[in-house]
C-alpha cells in the first residue's frame, strides 16, 4: 500500500486530486493535511473512504505539526497548500510568504 501525504487537500484543487487518486489507486492510503483557512472546507472531503483517507488539521508553516502528521514510510508528499487570492496578499503578505513555499 502506497502512503501519500497531501497538503492543502481540503481545498478545491487538492480535494479533487485526492478523489482522483483514490479512484485510480484504490490501495493508496492518504493523509490529508490542511489548515482549513478560507479556501479549505471539510465539506470537500465528504464521502472519502475512512480506510484510505485520514484528515489532520495543521499548517505547513508549522514544521513540528507536519512531521507529527507524516506517517512512517510515506512514499510521496504532494503540496497543494497555498494562499491564493491576490487581494489577500496585499493585506496579509506575511501569510503568503510563509505558506506559498
Amino acid at each position: 500500500m502506497r502512503k501519500v501525504f497531501v497538503t492543502g487537500g481540503a481545498g478545491f484543487i487538492g480535494s479533487a486530486f485526492v478523489r482522483i487518486l483514490l479512484e485510480r489507486s484504490p490501495s493508496c492510503q492518504i493523509t490529508n493535511f490542511d489548515a482549513l483557512t478560507y479556501a479549505g472546507n471539510l465539506d470537500n472531503l465528504e464521502g472519502m473512504p475512512a480506510g484510505q483517507h485520514s484528515f489532520v488539521r495543521g499548517s505547513i508553516a508549522d514544521s513540528r505539526a507536519v512531521l507529527d502528521a507524516l506517517e512512517p514510510g510515506t512514499d510521496a508528499i504532494i503540496n497543494f497548500a497555498a494562499e491564493s487570492h491576490v487581494d489577500r496578499s496585499i493585506l496579509s503578505a506575511d501569510e503568503f510568504l510563509s505558506t506559498n513555499v
